[in-house]
């Protein structure tokens, strides 16, 4: 019976989860195929109910009229990828040794500790948003790329020191302990010895700190005016206040994804081995 129930049971197991990953990969590739469709519609077709997608309703225009305009996306980009770079490379700067410490050294309370800096990511953006814009303009730093990356290091922070404290608590201590008898420090243990063994966590932290900066649009509203602008803020200018450029919004938006949908193939590896490691080790 045991075994009649397993044989029954396991190709509608198999089925449900096939059905669940198809409505998965619906439910999330969906919307990207739809932003690709749309940018190669015209806008009379793009805006018909519902959309025409004919064949002759295809067109290139919207992409040769955006980079036929592309001082306001170039520089939105540029400023994008500095404010970008900029978190990121902080975040693991100051991340890794922090979730260090607090994975191998003594520090009292360091799961308390740890909980506290994960809290932070509870506090809505829109609690802080008017504290925030006025100790910055008191600062003169609104309209500054340098001031945005500070804001954005506030956010991806906490994430890449929870995300690589759970990959260092699963690092077998007997490792560092054999570091330790041939005489090297703490800091020479971490960098020689955790630090080459962390690249798929490093790697992953990376790309979710990369894609935070680059995809966030509120404090980049309230932040910056014109010279300062990231790639969120130039699309949404497609809309104007009688008409909104669908087509060429969604060109804009492809072209600011690509970046992105390149580091993310290119780092698909190390981003899932670091996040199943970094999730679950801890």
């Amino acid at each position: 019976m045991s075994f009649a129930r397993r044989q029954h049971g396991g190709p509608l197991l198999r089925g449900l989860v096939v059905l669940g990953l198809v409505v998965f990969v619906v439910w999330s590739a969906g919307p990207v195929v739809w932003l690709i469709v749309s940018s190669l519609l015209e806008q009379q077709a793009l805006i018909s109910q519902p959309p025409d997608v004919s064949p002759s309703a295809f067109t290139l225009d919207n992409f040769v009229q955006v980079i036929a305009a592309a001082a306001a996306l170039g520089k939105g980009i540029l400023n994008s990828l500095m404010v970008a770079l900029f978190s990121t490379a902080v975040s693991l700067a100051l991340g890794a040794p922090a979730a260090y410490a607090l994975a191998r050294l003594p520090v009292p309370r360091a799961n308390n500790i740890a909980f506290l800096i994960l809290a932070t990511q509870m506090l809505p953006g829109i609690a802080i948003a008017i504290p925030l814009f006025i100790a910055i303009s008191k600062l003169g730093l609104i309209d500054s790329v340098f001031s945005l990356g500070f804001v954005y290091l506030s956010f991806n922070l906490p994430i890449v020191v929870w995300i690589l404290r759970g990959f260092f608590l699963g690092i077998p201590v007997g490792i560092e302990r054999a570091a330790a008898v041939d005489g090297a420090g703490v800091f020479a243990t971490f960098w020689h010895i955790v630090l080459p063994i962390s690249i798929p966590p490093l790697a992953a932290a990376a790309v979710f700190a990369f894609v935070e900066a680059w995809n966030e649009f509120f404090f980049a509203l309230i932040l910056t005016r014109q010279s300062a602008q990231t790639v969120p803020l130039v699309i949404a200018q497609f809309a104007g206040q009688y008409q909104t450029v669908f087509g060429q919004m969604m060109a804009a938006a492809v072209i600011s994804v690509a970046p992105v949908i390149v580091l993310a193939i290119v780092f698909r590896n190390q981003i899932v081995r670091g996040f199943a490691d970094g999730m679950t080790k801890g």
